[in-house]
């Protein structure tokens, strides 16, 4: 642990995603010292800040907005001097129209508060009227928590700030806070690559020593879930997508698919988990499902191309780029997707809906809802730091997806040992391109990209050794795996593919060497 030399840190300073959020911060620090010293205002909790002001009906983000409008001098020159100059030109900081994601930001994390108060404020009411008045101070309890909440705190979770360490893109399992006493003291977020999988509807997960499971989508009344149709071609895997239908037949092979095109949402606002009394954790696991992918949507970076020679002579091809934009979608159990409702947000997986009724319980409110529910995936998708391995011609026809799986995994196992990166900061999937050649592709998990991706290029071949030295020193058997040597979490789908014995085959293949 302690033996050898220790690799010194590297911190990127070019994530767009991570220096818009400390543009916002120097924004909102001067805004609230403005306030402060101007007009003697100060906002320390999420309700007086988010909800309208008694007197004059107005929020403080509206007054954020104004204020910033046109950017102070002071402020812009701060944002300067802090920012790499490829970010300020990509966020506009001459223009100030960087202050439109800031508004937009705040706008929504007021809406969610204010949507959560009004339905509390129902159910308050609505116990009253029914003389259920420890019901009420309950329910009067429950909005003042949510209102009382620090207010740094949810600007942070919203996205609005910068937190201290990764992930960038957060959302929560929101718990209803009159599921119990622990349900108050729980704040349950996720990266949304992650949380696709595990906050979905029907999926468990334990906290406060209870397990809860999602009960469906949060959603806002004025705002539609962004998505999109996709399709993956049986044949070859070339994924492809659109905002409207997708052609059934593949660009890439001239293939006719034989499944209908899917559609996901993104699911940006978050989740919502069941209501009432949960069930202690016992023998059995938490239910969640990791059945689904990641693919390279589009690539929008200026790709540079690399050669590594190995000491066989043999050469491998590689590029990478800086902003190839990756969807990570998530598909259910079974790949059967989840069945949401386009009204209050409620779900399921499909593969286990079962005959359907004619409602089923709003997801925010103590009523039935009647919303029409559709099949859908849940997606992901954030720009990111990417290398793409290109295999030879022989190799990309002869290679099977058991070939092309174990050495994909290998060669990310490989990268996290030489280059002491940990496993959760890069991942990876098997791309098809255009001419419906197979590549591996790996890339950064962190929004924005971290630099991982270009450095396993650029030590590529020890990375291969380290990826060799990975499967040939595991015990399991060599045609199969473990986590010992190729499996993880996030790869569980493809569990029953990995081999350690076809990772060596790839491993050989990209470095010249004779399989023997």
């Amino acid at each position: 642990m302690i033996a050898g030399e220790v690799r010194a840190p590297i911190v990127p300073v070019d994530n767009v995603r991570i220096d818009r959020r400390h543009a916002h911060s120097i924004a909102l620090a001067a805004f609230f010292r403005t306030m402060k010293e101007e007009r003697g205002r100060i906002w320390r909790k999420a309700g007086e800040f988010f909800l309208p002001d008694d007197t004059t009906g107005e929020t403080a983000a509206h007054i954020v907005r104004d204020w910033l409008t046109p950017v102070p001098d002071s402020v812009a020159a701060s944002i300067r001097r802090v920012l790499p100059a490829s970010v300020q030109d990509e966020i506009d900081v001459e223009s100030g129209a960087w202050v439109g994601e800031l508004d937009r930001l705040l706008r929504a994390a007021g809406q969610i508060l204010e949507q959560d108060v009004t339905a509390y404020s129902e159910r308050r009411d609505q116990a009253v009227a029914a003389r259920k008045y420890r019901l009420a101070d309950m329910y009067e309890k429950v909005i003042r928590n949510l209102t009382h909440r620090d207010l740094l705190g949810v600007l942070a979770n919203r996205n609005v700030l910068p937190k201290y360490g990764f992930p960038v893109d957060t959302v929560e399992l929101r718990i209803p806070q009159d599921s119990g006493t622990v349900s108050g003291q729980l704040e349950l977020t996720r990266d949304l690559s992650a949380a696709v999988h595990e906050y979905a509807p029907g999926a468990e997960i334990v906290a406060g020593g209870q397990l809860w499971a999602s009960a469906g989508v949060y959603r806002l009344p004025d705002r539609e879930l962004v998505s999109r149709h996709y399709t993956v071609c049986d044949t070859c895997g070339r994924y492809r997508e659109a905002t409207g239908p997708v052609d059934p037949t593949c660009t890439a092979c001239g293939t006719p698919s034989t499944s209908a095109p899917r559609r996901y949402v993104e699911p940006v606002y978050g989740f919502v988990a069941a209501r009432g009394p949960q069930r202690s954790v016992g023998q059995t696991p938490p239910r969640r499902s990791w059945y689904g992918d990641v693919h390279m949507s589009t690539d929008t970076a200026d790709v540079h191309e690399g050669t590594t020679v190995f000491a066989s002579g043999h050469t491998t091809a590689w590029s990478a780029g800086a902003r190839g934009e990756m969807v990570v979608v998530s598909e259910g159990p079974g790949g059967a997707g989840y069945e949401i409702c386009d009204w209050c947000g409620w779900g399921r997986p499909h593969a286990r809906a079962g005959s359907r009724g004619t409602g089923h319980p709003h997801l925010l409110k103590d009523i039935q809802c009647t919303g029409p529910m559709r099949v859908v995936s849940l997606a992901h998708r954030y720009q990111t730091d990417f290398l793409q391995v290109h295999l030879d011609l022989l190799t990309a026809l002869s290679a099977t997806q058991e070939t092309l799986r174990s050495g994909l995994y290998a060669l990310l196992e490989g990268a996290a040992t030489h280059l002491e990166i940990s496993r959760d900061d890069i991942d990876g999937t098997v791309h098809t391109g255009t001419d419906g050649m197979p590549s591996l592709l790996l890339f950064d998990t962190t929004p924005g990209g971290a630099g991982n991706a270009t450095r396993i290029g650029e030590h590529l071949a020890p990375v291969v050794e380290a990826a060799h030295a990975r499967v040939g020193g595991c015990e399991c058997g060599p045609e199969s795996s473990c986590y010992a040597c190729l499996r993880t979490f996030r790869n569980e789908r493809f569990h029953e593919l990995l081999s350690r014995g076809e990772a060596v085959v790839l491993l050989d293949a990209l470095a010249g060497r004779s399989i023997g």
